[in-house]
Protein backbone atom coordinates (compact mmCIF):
# COMPACT_ATOMS: atom_id res chain seq x y z
CA UNK A 1 0.00 0.00 0.00
CA UNK A 2 2.73 2.43 0.95
CA UNK A 3 5.10 1.89 -2.28
CA UNK A 4 1.26 2.41 -4.38
CA UNK A 5 1.05 5.81 -2.37
CA UNK A 6 4.54 6.32 -3.35
CA UNK A 7 4.22 5.70 -6.89
CA UNK A 8 0.97 8.02 -7.08
CA UNK A 9 3.10 10.76 -5.56
CA UNK A 10 5.85 10.33 -8.11
CA UNK A 11 2.70 10.19 -10.91
CA UNK A 12 1.52 13.76 -9.56
CA UNK A 13 4.85 15.34 -8.92
CA UNK A 14 5.48 14.45 -13.02
CA UNK A 15 2.56 16.24 -14.16
CA UNK A 16 2.65 19.39 -11.45
CA UNK A 17 6.56 19.60 -13.03
CA UNK A 18 5.21 19.23 -16.59
CA UNK A 19 2.32 22.18 -16.03
CA UNK A 20 4.72 24.28 -14.33
CA UNK A 21 7.22 23.98 -16.52
CA UNK A 22 5.53 24.31 -19.23
CA UNK A 23 4.49 27.79 -18.33
CA UNK A 24 7.94 28.72 -17.96
CA UNK A 25 9.09 29.28 -21.32
CA UNK A 26 6.68 31.92 -21.89
CA UNK A 27 7.51 33.77 -18.70
CA UNK A 28 11.68 33.65 -20.23
CA UNK A 29 10.05 34.98 -23.20
CA UNK A 30 8.50 37.58 -21.11
CA UNK A 31 11.76 38.67 -19.07
CA UNK A 32 13.93 38.58 -22.57
CA UNK A 33 11.86 41.59 -23.74
CA UNK A 34 13.75 43.68 -21.10
CA UNK A 35 17.01 42.48 -20.37
CA UNK A 36 19.69 40.61 -22.05
CA UNK A 37 19.35 36.44 -21.69
CA UNK A 38 22.11 36.14 -18.73
CA UNK A 39 21.27 39.44 -16.91
CA UNK A 40 18.04 37.75 -17.13
CA UNK A 41 19.06 34.69 -15.81
CA UNK A 42 21.47 35.90 -13.02
CA UNK A 43 18.46 38.09 -11.43
CA UNK A 44 16.29 34.47 -11.41
CA UNK A 45 19.02 32.44 -9.57
CA UNK A 46 20.32 34.89 -7.28
CA UNK A 47 16.45 35.72 -5.69
CA UNK A 48 15.46 31.77 -5.52
CA UNK A 49 18.80 31.40 -4.02
CA UNK A 50 17.73 33.62 -1.52
CA UNK A 51 14.59 32.20 -1.29
CA UNK A 52 15.64 28.49 -0.53
CA UNK A 53 18.59 30.07 1.85
CA UNK A 54 15.96 31.44 3.88
CA UNK A 55 13.80 28.49 4.07
CA UNK A 56 16.77 26.15 4.55
CA UNK A 57 18.15 28.57 7.80
CA UNK A 58 14.46 28.16 9.22
CA UNK A 59 13.84 24.61 8.96
CA UNK A 60 17.45 23.75 10.05
CA UNK A 61 18.48 21.64 7.54
CA UNK A 62 21.66 20.08 7.14
CA UNK A 63 24.40 19.52 4.34
CA UNK A 64 27.38 18.40 3.99
CA UNK A 65 30.48 20.47 3.58
CA UNK A 66 33.20 17.51 2.37
CA UNK A 67 35.90 18.81 -0.60
CA UNK A 68 33.64 15.56 -2.10
CA UNK A 69 30.26 17.43 -1.83
CA UNK A 70 31.60 20.63 -3.54
CA UNK A 71 33.20 19.06 -6.51
CA UNK A 72 30.10 16.87 -7.23
CA UNK A 73 27.85 20.28 -6.48
CA UNK A 74 30.19 22.14 -9.37
CA UNK A 75 29.47 18.78 -11.51
CA UNK A 76 25.86 18.62 -11.29
CA UNK A 77 25.39 22.59 -11.43
CA UNK A 78 27.02 22.49 -14.56
CA UNK A 79 25.40 20.07 -16.25
CA UNK A 80 22.30 20.47 -15.19
CA UNK A 81 21.78 24.50 -14.37
CA UNK A 82 24.29 26.54 -16.27
CA UNK A 83 25.03 24.98 -19.39
CA UNK A 84 21.43 23.98 -20.04
CA UNK A 85 20.15 27.59 -18.84
CA UNK A 86 22.48 29.64 -20.49
CA UNK A 87 21.87 27.76 -23.62
CA UNK A 88 18.03 28.17 -23.42
CA UNK A 89 17.93 31.78 -22.48
CA UNK A 90 20.07 32.87 -25.59
CA UNK A 91 18.29 30.27 -27.64
CA UNK A 92 15.00 31.19 -27.09
CA UNK A 93 15.71 34.78 -28.23
CA UNK A 94 15.09 33.84 -31.82
CA UNK A 95 13.03 30.66 -31.47
CA UNK A 96 8.90 30.59 -29.97
CA UNK A 97 8.42 29.65 -26.54
CA UNK A 98 6.56 26.73 -27.67
CA UNK A 99 9.22 25.61 -30.07
CA UNK A 100 11.91 25.55 -27.65
CA UNK A 101 10.05 23.52 -24.99
CA UNK A 102 9.76 20.54 -27.40
CA UNK A 103 12.66 20.80 -28.66
CA UNK A 104 14.38 21.15 -24.83
CA UNK A 105 11.40 17.51 -24.03
CA UNK A 106 14.42 16.09 -26.49
CA UNK A 107 15.71 15.80 -23.13
CA UNK A 108 13.79 12.50 -22.67
CA UNK A 109 15.49 10.92 -26.17
CA UNK A 110 19.38 11.67 -25.01
CA UNK A 111 18.02 10.38 -21.06
CA UNK A 112 17.65 6.94 -23.00
CA UNK A 113 21.12 7.33 -24.57
CA UNK A 114 22.89 8.44 -21.52
CA UNK A 115 21.51 6.23 -19.18
CA UNK A 116 22.19 3.24 -21.66
CA UNK A 117 25.95 3.44 -21.56
CA UNK A 118 25.85 4.49 -17.89
CA UNK A 119 22.94 2.98 -16.10
CA UNK A 120 23.46 -0.77 -15.18
CA UNK A 121 19.76 -0.69 -14.55
CA UNK A 122 18.54 1.51 -17.33
CA UNK A 123 19.12 -0.23 -20.35
CA UNK A 124 17.27 0.53 -23.84
CA UNK A 125 15.86 -2.39 -25.74
CA UNK A 126 14.65 -2.13 -29.34
CA UNK A 127 11.42 -0.24 -28.08
CA UNK A 128 13.59 2.73 -26.91
CA UNK A 129 15.80 2.70 -30.04
CA UNK A 130 12.99 2.95 -32.26
CA UNK A 131 11.37 5.93 -30.28
CA UNK A 132 14.47 7.98 -30.44
CA UNK A 133 14.55 6.68 -34.87
CA UNK A 134 11.00 8.44 -34.78
CA UNK A 135 12.17 11.21 -31.96
CA UNK A 136 15.52 12.07 -34.69
CA UNK A 137 13.04 12.16 -37.63
CA UNK A 138 10.71 14.72 -36.15
CA UNK A 139 13.35 16.91 -34.82
CA UNK A 140 14.63 16.93 -38.50
CA UNK A 141 10.89 18.18 -39.77
CA UNK A 142 10.90 20.32 -37.22
CA UNK A 143 14.09 21.58 -38.42
CA UNK A 144 13.04 21.94 -41.82
CA UNK A 145 9.59 23.75 -40.83
CA UNK A 146 11.60 26.36 -39.10
CA UNK A 147 14.52 27.32 -41.37
CA UNK A 148 13.05 29.91 -43.64
CA UNK A 149 12.00 32.73 -40.87
CA UNK A 150 15.69 34.00 -39.80
CA UNK A 151 17.40 31.25 -40.97
CA UNK A 152 20.74 31.16 -39.47
CA UNK A 153 19.34 32.81 -36.05
CA UNK A 154 16.49 30.39 -35.83
CA UNK A 155 18.81 27.51 -36.61
CA UNK A 156 21.19 28.59 -34.06
CA UNK A 157 18.41 28.69 -31.58
CA UNK A 158 17.08 25.48 -32.51
CA UNK A 159 20.85 23.80 -32.11
CA UNK A 160 21.44 25.55 -28.78
CA UNK A 161 18.02 24.38 -27.30
CA UNK A 162 19.07 20.37 -28.47
CA UNK A 163 22.70 21.36 -26.75
CA UNK A 164 20.58 22.29 -23.62
CA UNK A 165 18.32 19.05 -23.42
CA UNK A 166 21.28 16.73 -23.53
CA UNK A 167 23.58 18.32 -21.16
CA UNK A 168 20.45 18.49 -18.86
CA UNK A 169 19.61 14.43 -19.55
CA UNK A 170 23.35 14.17 -19.13
CA UNK A 171 23.06 15.57 -15.21
CA UNK A 172 20.00 14.10 -14.63
CA UNK A 173 21.08 10.53 -15.14
CA UNK A 174 23.94 11.50 -12.90
CA UNK A 175 21.68 12.80 -10.61
CA UNK A 176 19.47 9.57 -10.48
CA UNK A 177 22.70 7.27 -9.60
CA UNK A 178 23.25 9.21 -6.52
CA UNK A 179 20.16 7.71 -4.17
CA UNK A 180 21.80 9.22 -0.75
CA UNK A 181 19.61 10.43 1.79
CA UNK A 182 20.39 13.78 1.51
CA UNK A 183 17.29 16.66 1.43
CA UNK A 184 16.28 18.06 -1.84
CA UNK A 185 16.42 21.81 -0.53
CA UNK A 186 20.08 22.18 0.48
CA UNK A 187 21.11 20.09 -2.29
CA UNK A 188 19.26 22.18 -4.86
CA UNK A 189 20.03 25.70 -2.96
CA UNK A 190 23.63 24.82 -3.42
CA UNK A 191 23.52 23.97 -6.99
CA UNK A 192 21.23 27.17 -7.63
CA UNK A 193 24.18 29.20 -5.83
CA UNK A 194 27.00 27.85 -7.47
CA UNK A 195 24.70 29.07 -10.75
CA UNK A 196 23.87 32.10 -9.88
CA UNK A 197 27.28 32.78 -9.14
CA UNK A 198 28.32 31.12 -12.93
CA UNK A 199 25.78 33.67 -14.37
CA UNK A 200 26.53 37.03 -12.81
CA UNK A 201 29.92 36.29 -14.12
CA UNK A 202 28.71 35.62 -17.48
CA UNK A 203 26.37 38.66 -17.68
CA UNK A 204 29.53 40.95 -16.89
CA UNK A 205 31.69 39.14 -19.83
CA UNK A 206 29.60 39.07 -22.28
CA UNK A 207 26.48 41.92 -21.90
CA UNK A 208 25.67 45.44 -21.21
CA UNK A 209 23.54 46.08 -18.38
CA UNK A 210 19.81 46.89 -19.38
CA UNK A 211 18.73 50.82 -19.59
CA UNK A 212 16.05 49.85 -16.65
CA UNK A 213 15.38 46.72 -14.83
CA UNK A 214 12.77 48.05 -12.65
CA UNK A 215 9.87 47.23 -15.39
CA UNK A 216 6.85 45.00 -14.21
CA UNK A 217 7.26 43.05 -16.86
CA UNK A 218 10.51 41.57 -16.06
CA UNK A 219 9.75 41.12 -12.54
CA UNK A 220 6.51 39.72 -12.51
CA UNK A 221 8.91 37.23 -14.75
CA UNK A 222 11.51 36.53 -12.46
CA UNK A 223 9.75 36.07 -9.44
CA UNK A 224 7.09 33.72 -11.18
CA UNK A 225 10.41 31.65 -12.96
CA UNK A 226 12.27 31.95 -8.93
CA UNK A 227 9.30 31.02 -7.02
CA UNK A 228 7.14 28.54 -8.47
CA UNK A 229 9.57 27.38 -11.83
CA UNK A 230 13.22 27.10 -10.18
CA UNK A 231 13.16 27.17 -6.05
CA UNK A 232 9.63 24.61 -6.44
CA UNK A 233 10.15 23.19 -9.28
CA UNK A 234 13.71 21.91 -8.72
CA UNK A 235 12.54 20.61 -5.04
CA UNK A 236 10.06 17.93 -7.05
CA UNK A 237 12.03 17.27 -9.91
CA UNK A 238 15.30 16.04 -7.23
CA UNK A 239 12.73 14.31 -4.96
CA UNK A 240 11.47 12.61 -7.95
CA UNK A 241 14.92 11.73 -9.47
CA UNK A 242 15.69 9.68 -6.16
CA UNK A 243 12.86 8.10 -5.99
CA UNK A 244 12.37 7.41 -9.53
CA UNK A 245 14.19 6.17 -12.65
CA UNK A 246 15.57 8.79 -14.65
CA UNK A 247 13.28 7.82 -17.91
CA UNK A 248 10.10 8.67 -15.63
CA UNK A 249 12.20 12.09 -14.00
CA UNK A 250 12.33 13.40 -17.58
CA UNK A 251 8.31 12.47 -18.41
CA UNK A 252 8.08 16.09 -16.72
CA UNK A 253 9.82 17.23 -19.27
CA UNK A 254 7.88 15.45 -22.19
CA UNK A 255 4.74 16.84 -21.14
CA UNK A 256 5.96 20.41 -20.68
CA UNK A 257 5.66 21.46 -24.07
CA UNK A 258 2.00 20.72 -24.97
CA UNK A 259 1.17 23.52 -22.48
CA UNK A 260 4.01 25.28 -23.67
CA UNK A 261 2.68 25.70 -27.34
CA UNK A 262 -1.07 26.23 -26.20
CA UNK A 263 -0.17 29.33 -23.90
CA UNK A 264 2.30 30.44 -26.57
CA UNK A 265 -0.57 30.41 -28.96
CA UNK A 266 -3.02 32.04 -26.49
CA UNK A 267 -1.21 34.69 -25.19
CA UNK A 268 1.94 35.67 -27.67
CA UNK A 269 -0.28 34.51 -31.06
CA UNK A 270 2.57 32.40 -31.58
CA UNK A 271 1.81 30.01 -34.89
CA UNK A 272 3.30 26.57 -36.35
CA UNK A 273 2.80 25.09 -39.62
CA UNK A 274 1.11 21.67 -40.32
CA UNK A 275 4.80 20.72 -41.04
CA UNK A 276 6.04 21.64 -37.41
CA UNK A 277 2.81 20.24 -35.83
CA UNK A 278 4.03 17.11 -37.62
CA UNK A 279 7.51 17.43 -36.08
CA UNK A 280 6.47 17.90 -32.67
CA UNK A 281 3.81 15.09 -33.26
CA UNK A 282 6.51 12.54 -34.35
CA UNK A 283 8.89 14.06 -31.29
CA UNK A 284 5.67 13.17 -28.48
CA UNK A 285 4.92 9.72 -29.79
CA UNK A 286 9.36 9.00 -29.68
CA UNK A 287 8.96 10.28 -26.42
CA UNK A 288 5.89 7.91 -25.17
CA UNK A 289 7.55 4.93 -26.88
CA UNK A 290 11.16 6.07 -24.51
CA UNK A 291 8.75 5.93 -21.58
CA UNK A 292 7.08 2.43 -22.03
CA UNK A 293 8.07 0.30 -19.69
CA UNK A 294 9.61 -3.32 -20.07
CA UNK A 295 6.92 -6.48 -20.38
CA UNK A 296 8.21 -8.11 -17.41
CA UNK A 297 7.80 -12.31 -18.00
CA UNK A 298 4.87 -13.77 -16.41
CA UNK A 299 5.52 -16.41 -14.12
CA UNK A 300 3.73 -19.29 -15.03
CA UNK A 301 4.37 -21.54 -11.54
Amino acid sequence: MQNLFQKYKIYLGVLTLGIIWGSTWLAIKFGLEDAPPFFSAALRFILTFLILFVWQKIKGYKFPKSRKYWWNSIFIALLMFIIPYALVYWGEQYISSGLSAVLFSSQSLFVVIFAHFISKTEKAGAKKFLGLLIGLFGLFILYKSQVTWDEIQSTKGMIALLFAAASAALGLVVLSKQKHKLDPVPEVMTHIGITAIAFILLSLIFEEPPENIFTPKLWISIIYLAVIGTAFGFIVYYWIAKHATAFVTSFSVFISPVFAVFLGWLILNETITILGITGIFLVLISIILTQLPKKTPVNSN
